[in-house]
């Protein structure tokens, strides 16, 4: 006989059970158990209100019965036994009085994926403690989840009528319909909604919103409409309708309507950085800057329009106008990691690398980080301190283990672009005995094997790579273009090339080696054919210096010259193209 065999035994059983409530509690770990929540208490006092609530939950004393079912579902749900823990906590929460027991319900039988016994929790949850934000809250999340869109429309509504801000209200109303896997259902809901608040502007916002959410902008342009109806200076409608129109492929309608807004409203921020963004999509820079100066004019410390205002100066070189924007910008964002990354650019345009190395280095973290973080490197290297380099990134793999590949391949970068191949080579050698079964490392090491002229061990790295993915892009045309342009095995390249091209016709790079490889094989038609298309897509210096040979070997010489400068210009020590140029002597 178990020892949850029967009635007769729970009287005992809640005495153990009482005890263990603490270590047996489950904790929603990584073994795949529902997050904890304090135990409802075994004796009669008064529960604390949940998070939002403005009630006070009723007292209760609770029976032995139903402390059994109670413990038997946290010890279930410890168990993995999530049916049993299900059940166990709906006869609790069926039985109880207190609002805590039914919030567990929820977040046990969400957790199990059982979301119809989740409704009816949540449902006795808003019961037992109906100002709760967060259970009602609950409720429309399991509505939605179980398609009960009425009791969504519903609940939203009650959390419409207790929030201060509509406009907030409606946003938060549509990030929940959105969520919803079928959009046009959420929509059908949001009409609903709407149908309940006609001369709200703020609900027409919120039908814009969810109609472009599910691909209906013909609906989203006519709430749009609707909502300046009600509401004609409304700026965030104005915006709206502006951004729908630029959906429906109306950009100069779009501008239009933003223009003619600006010229109402010329002190209106909003406005001004709207219509801004939109002369910056149309590639009018200098309309653009034009209206981010008119917003940091007139406020100051507006975020998006310093922010953008900057990078468009650094985009013309204005770097000292850009690094005093940013800078200004730090003074209400003190931890912009994008501002400290642009500022350190702007100083190195100018010239002042030390200064530029402080700003990249304070770079710890977002979009920014790996960029910044190899801008450093590389002005380390460039003032000759390749020691100091490798210094700092040593210490940035030993107090970020996770993040230790990354910084291998941003030092590896940082070596090859600075000629250092053997140093690159003894690094990936060290970084893949850390993690020997990483391919952008095996690839990396060879790469600089093959400038080493370690064609072999090059060769070896590749195949290796393309043994786990035989259609790795990336490997196929390395394998390729090292076979064409290091060895005479031309058609066993041509093989590899052509099924990265098959993959990726349209990248320049792989174009290139298509162009190099039939070079090799001796067809100048086919290579010029390849090479030049190349070239159109990407002038870079290795691309030129391929076209400007094979130009060169078929007799257009004046062409070759003429793609060997602008490759010059380009970069002028790309070692491909010094080789190519010392060689020819064009």
């Amino acid at each position: 006989m178990t020892v949850f065999g029967g009635r007769l035994r729970r009287t005992q059983l809640i005495l153990v059970l009482a005890a263990l409530t603490v270590s047996c509690a489950v904790s929603g770990d990584r073994h795949g158990t529902p997050p904890a929540v304090s135990s409802p208490p075994a004796q009669a006092q008064a529960a604390p209100p949940s998070a939002g609530s403005t009630s006070v939950t009723a007292r209760q004393a609770l029976t032995g019965d139903l402390m059994y079912d109670i413990l038997l579902g946290e010890i279930a749900g410890q168990r993995g036994d999530f049916d049993v823990s299900v059940s166990r906590y709906l006869e609790a929460t069926e039985a109880a009085q207190d609002p805590r027991v039914a919030e567990r319900a929820v977040q046990i039988a969400s957790f199990a994926h059982q979301y119809d016994v989740a409704l009816l929790a949540a449902r006795r949850w808003v019961a037992l403690d109906s100002n709760n934000i967060d259970a009602h809250k609950s409720l429309t999340a399991l509505a939605l989840q179980t398609g009960d869109l009425d009791e969504v429309v519903n609940q939203l509504d009650y959390l419409l009528s207790v929030t201060k801000d509509p406009d907030e209200g409606f946003r938060t109303a549509t990030a929940i319909l959105a969520r919803h896997a079928d959009r046009k259902a959420g929509l059908k809901a949001t009409q609903k909604l709407v149908d309940r608040y006609p001369d709200n502007a703020f609900a027409w916002m919120a039908l814009c919103r969810m109609a472009v959410i599910a691909e209906e902008l013909d609906t989203a342009l006519a709430a749009a409409d609707k909502a300046l109806a009600l509401s004609p200076g409304l700026t965030e409608a104005i915006i709206l309708k502006a951004q729908v129109l630029v959906r429906m492929e109306r950009n100069a309608e779009a501008t239009r309507v933003l223009a003619e807004a600006v010229g109402r409203n010329p002190t209106d921020t909003d406005l001004l950085f709207a219509y801004g963004r939109m002369l910056l999509d149309a590639d009018d820079l200098e309309g653009a800057k034009q209206q981010f100066s008119r917003v940091v004019k007139i406020d100051p410390a507006y975020a998006g329009g310093l922010y953008s205002l900057a990078l468009l100066e650094l985009e013309t070189k204005q770097y000292k106008d850009g690094e005093k924007h940013l800078k200004q910008l730090l003074k209400q964002k003190p931890d912009d990691q994008n501002a400290y990354y642009y500022i350190g650019f702007a100083e190195y345009e100018q010239g002042h690398s030390a200064d530029a190395l402080g700003w990249y280095l304070k770079v710890d973290s977002g979009d920014y980080w790996s960029q910044a973080l190899l801008r450093a490197a590389t002005i380390m290297v460039e003032n000759g301190n390749v020691a100091r380099m490798q210094e700092h990134m040593r210490t940035l793999r030993q107090k970020n283990t996770d993040q230790a590949v990354n910084y291998y391949v941003i030092e590896g970068q940082v070596l090859t672009d600075a000629g250092l191949h053997d140093k690159a080579y003894a690094l990936y050698g060290e970084a893949l005995e850390y993690s020997p079964d990483n391919d952008d490392l095996l690839y990396s090491r060879a790469l600089a094997a093959e400038e080493l002229g370690r064609v072999e061990e090059a060769e070896t790295d590749l195949r290796t790579i393309l043994d786990r993915s035989p259609d790795d892009v990336r490997t196929l045309n390395a394998l390729g273009y090292t076979l064409a342009d290091r060895t005479d095995r031309y058609e066993e390249a041509l093989g590899y090339i052509n099924k990265a091209f098959v993959q990726k016709p349209d990248d320049p790079a792989i174009i290139d080696s298509m162009g190099w490889v039939h070079y090799r094989l001796g067809d100048l038609d086919k290579a010029r054919f390849y090479l030049k298309q190349a070239w159109e897509k990407n002038q870079d210096s290795e691309i030129g210096a391929h076209l400007g040979e094979v130009l060169w070997m078929s007799g257009q010489h004046d062409e070759a010259r003429r793609v060997f400068e602008l490759s010059r210009k380009s970069r002028p020590d790309d070692p491909v193209l010094l080789e190519t140029l010392n060689r020819l002597k064009p």
